[in-house]
């Protein structure tokens, strides 16, 4: 495996697409600044840029702050380091240049430092306008300047009330698809939902969180909650009939016949000590006597294939273990209900949600990264280019926490077959903080 090569700041070329790997600590927003420098001025590149031509994308409102201070501080230091070069004076109070900024100025003849201090000191001035962002921010500002490149509406407002918007949503399906069921139906079905339709948006949120890391095209699901019910209610009558089957068979020569069994040296292998079967036994026999809230892989263990695996060969002679058999098979067969009707109501909601916000002229935090990730890679190609000529140069700092939405967004604008010597990405971020998903990175996503 080849090792990436150690970073020069004066000479990494400012087109195409460059990624800086640094962990924290090493001097990340420094390096930024450095570069931001070097743009200003055109350095190594065709023209010099404007500060509201240079985006610089981070993830938190401080860090943004942060960074347009530093950049603004930056520039006017080498803005006076070049004026007083072009002078041939010292710079006041003993201030000392660094390396990086000693060679900058040495790139040029001294003939140009004046026009240089000039470039620096009006991008200083300027960094009020400066294109610094957090992706949130920008993705707002972009569908907003660019409304008809985006198909999207002239005028939209922040929803403040999603959850409970999203509860009353969930409060009419419930009206529309439990209200109808008969009240033994209900109870079967309600701990596959949750008590009420607060916990099943619970659940529903859960899975729109899920949907919401990275684009996909939502499909209706398969069956509706009615068709779910009723293929779940006949699961749960055939297992019954079942259940009743092999309890029938049950009888204290059963018993007897596994007891002898374990005391001639069958039912024996990994697991299977003494304790153990016994407790199996008292659950078994539980069970038998209509408890039903034995777990199925307890059932299992008196099965004839289980058994059999256990060095009873004559478990054959007993009915009842093939009638458990027969009834363990169908309880694994037991359809996943509960998932079934919590991905039909998400994407029912969901629809309804979408629509809700559509008529309110409204948007949340999520729409603002996905309308501008499926305006950006439409056919036409018209926003990625309107974005790519308004930033020629785009600067993302804290890359490792871009989700698939940001970077498909990113990748079509800068797309390799669009970026010239006046484009450039240059992604910068810690490799190893990657993995954590909890704050929206994704590592498919930085490998990528």
């Amino acid at each position: 495996m080849m090792n990436a090569p150690e970073l020069n700041p004066l000479h990494l070329p400012l087109h195409g697409r460059q990624v800086i790997e640094a962990s924290a600590g090493t001097g990340k927003t420094w390096t930024l600044a450095a570069l931001y420098l070097r743009l200003v001025l055109g350095h190594q590149r065709e023209a010099p840029l404007l500060p509201p031509q240079i985006l610089v994308m981070t993830f938190t409102d401080a860090a943004t702050a942060e960074l347009r201070d530093r950049i603004r501080q930056r520039l006017s230091e080498a803005a006076r380091y070049f004026e007083h070069s072009a002078q041939q004076r010292a710079m006041p109070n003993g201030w000392q240049p660094d390396d990086f900024l000693q060679k900058l100025r040495d790139s040029y003849a001294s003939t140009d430092w004046p026009i240089c201090a000039l470039q620096l000191n009006a991008a200083a001035e300027w960094m009020d306008e400066a294109a610094i962002y957090t992706i949130h921010a920008w993705s707002r500002r972009m569908l907003s300047q660019h409304v008809l490149d985006s198909h999207n509406l002239f005028d939209q407002t922040r929803l403040e009330d999603a959850d409970a918007l999203q509860l009353a949503l969930t409060q009419d399906y419930w009206r529309q698809w439990f209200y109808p069921l008969h009240a033994d139906t209900l109870a079967t079905i309600q701990p596959l939902l949750g008590d009420n339709p607060s916990a099943l948006l619970k659940k529903l949120q859960s899975i729109w969180q899920q949907q919401d890391r990275k684009p996909f095209v939502a499909a209706a699901p398969a069956q509706t909650p009615t068709e779910a019910i009723d293929t779940h209610l006949q699961w749960q009558q055939k297992a019954q009939v079942t259940a009743e089957q092999a309890r029938h068979l049950w009888n204290n020569e059963v018993l007897q016949a596994m007891l002898d069994a374990r005391a001639q040296g069958h039912i024996t292998g990994t697991g299977v000590t003494a304790p153990n079967f016994a407790r199996w036994l008292v659950a078994l026999q539980k069970w038998v006597a209509q408890d039903n809230t034995v777990k199925p892989d307890v059932l299992g263990r008196f099965t004839t294939t289980y058994l059999k695996s256990k060095n009873w060969s004559q478990v054959d002679a007993w009915p009842f273990f093939a009638a458990m058999q027969t009834h363990v098979d169908v309880l694994q067969q037991e359809p996943d209900t509960g998932k079934s009707i919590a991905r039909h109501a998400a994407y029912e909601i969901g629809l309804n949600y979408q629509q809700a916000k559509t008529q309110r002229a409204a948007f949340d935090f999520s729409d603002l990264l996905q309308n501008l990730y499926r305006a950006t890679t439409a056919s036409d190609g018209r926003l990625a280019a309107a974005i790519r000529a308004q930033y020629p140069v785009a600067l993302v700092d804290e890359f490792q926490d871009t989700d698939p939405w940001q970077y498909e967004t990113l990748d079509c604008i800068y797309a390799t077959q669009h970026v010239n010597a006046h484009n450039a990405w240059v992604m910068i971020g810690d490799p190893k903080q990657a993995i954590y998903s909890f704050r929206g990175a994704d590592l498919g996503t930085y490998l990528k």
